[in-house]
């Protein structure tokens, strides 16, 4: 116990092809056919967030528990995408419940941010005491004061309470900057705010952060996500006819759906292999800085997977699962493998990741539950 990386003795293909095999039969076995009728409903929003946990545990797996690139390949390749994902669908989440019920600033933190924090801070809580027990590691009052207030100026895997929190910090900075710039009748030009300071706040890092090259390459999805609510908002009484151009395609249009499907899939595929700059010489001379091809890399095969989980019609329960309990998963995920491992220590290396997929989803089932009463507390006190 205690963090380490693990050194795969057994066979990396294979055990990355049973992976792959488990995956891609858990998400098939569980499709059933789609019973929504809305264009991007939280069944959809579930199974994307699904989507991109799943891409950031995979790679985390790969590059930080294993160190060794052929683990997992492919699935580990993409995890700027579901971090992506998860930016679009809070900028989406956040405009659509704005446009339906305006709050002011200070209501807005009360009943948003407040709700981002809970969960947060519980987690966090049991980590610094279980590493204080089982590890003896204590990480000093500031860091902890720093951590609670969700300050992460690093990413280092080995020294951190939890690597992945440097996500808390830039997501912290567009929920406290939305309901500032919200602009009801224009929420495109609030997207553009957003995008605007964070591309400067990423590319000039004035808090000089130790985790700034992982913030610069998501600066334009969650205003992505500001975008897509408004473009697909339905007023009183009225019809979008974007909202119903797409219905009526999806649902009358079979075989041109299916080619949009497989051309977005092979998008996916193709840019997932190509998101270095080297890659792009073209598009690198137009926009300059390497991670800002990056950046676009992940915005398109992004985009295409939207694209794709709107026109199908069919939905996979697995996906949904991880989706509905994706913060959680996020939360706890890299300190338990990354601190408490037994499994890769006594299990093939295919079957601790297994192992590991079936214990997030029961230690988030756990946490949700610590979490739900503390959450309608907070509720009844701030009403």
């Amino acid at each position: 116990m205690g963090q380490v990386t693990y050194e795969i003795t057994d066979d990396v293909q294979f055990a990355t092809q049973i992976v792959i095999v488990a995956f891609l039969l858990v998400v098939f076995l569980t499709i059933k056919k789609s019973s929504h009728t809305d264009v991007f409903p939280i069944s959809v929003t579930n199974e994307l967030k699904g989507l991109g946990i799943l891409t950031v545990v995979f790679a985390h797996f790969t590059y930080m528990k294993v160190n060794n690139w052929e683990f997992l390949y492919p699935l580990s390749t993409i995890a700027g995408v579901g971090v992506d994902l998860f930016l679009l669908m809070s900028g989406f989440g956040l405009t659509v419940g704005m446009m339906k019920r305006p709050m002011g600033t200070l209501e807005f933190y009360k009943k948003r941010v407040i709700k981002i924090f809970i969960p947060f801070w519980i987690a966090l809580i049991i980590m610094f005491i279980a590493d204080f027990i089982f590890l003896d590691k204590n990480y000093g009052f500031m860091y902890m004061i720093k951590s609670a207030l969700g300050f992460f100026p690093t990413a280092d895997g080995f020294a951190d309470v939890n690597s992945p929190f440097w996500y808390i910090t830039w997501m912290m900075m567009f929920y406290i900057l939305f309901p500032l710039f919200f602009i009801k009748k224009a929420p495109w030009l609030t997207a553009i705010i957003l995008a605007v300071i964070a591309l400067i706040i990423g590319g000039t890092n004035p808090l000089d952060l130790g985790s700034n090259w992982l913030h610069r390459l998501h600066s334009v999805a969650f205003s992505i996500g500001i975008v897509m609510a408004w473009l697909l908002a339905i007023k009183p009484n009225e019809k979008n006819k974007l909202v119903e151009s797409i219905k009526n395609f999806r649902d009358n249009s079979n075989l041109p759906r299916y080619l949009v499907i497989l051309v977005m899939a092979l998008i996916v595929a193709y840019v997932s292999q190509h998101t270095s700059a080297k890659d792009w010489p073209t598009v690198k001379a137009i926009l300059g800085e390497n991670y800002l091809v990056e950046q676009l890399a992940c915005v398109v095969i992004m985009m295409a997977f939207v694209v794709i989980f709107v026109l199908k019609k069919v939905e996979s329960k697995f996906l949904a699962i991880y989706g509905a309990f994706s913060y959680e998963v996020y939360l706890i995920h890299w300190p338990l493998m990354g601190r408490y491992d037994v499994f890769f220590d006594y299990l093939p290396s295919w079957a601790a990741v297994i192992v590991w997929m079936v214990v997030f989803i029961l230690v988030s089932m756990l946490l949700q539950k610590l979490v739900t009463p503390v959450s309608n507390f907070v509720d009844k006190i701030t009403k």
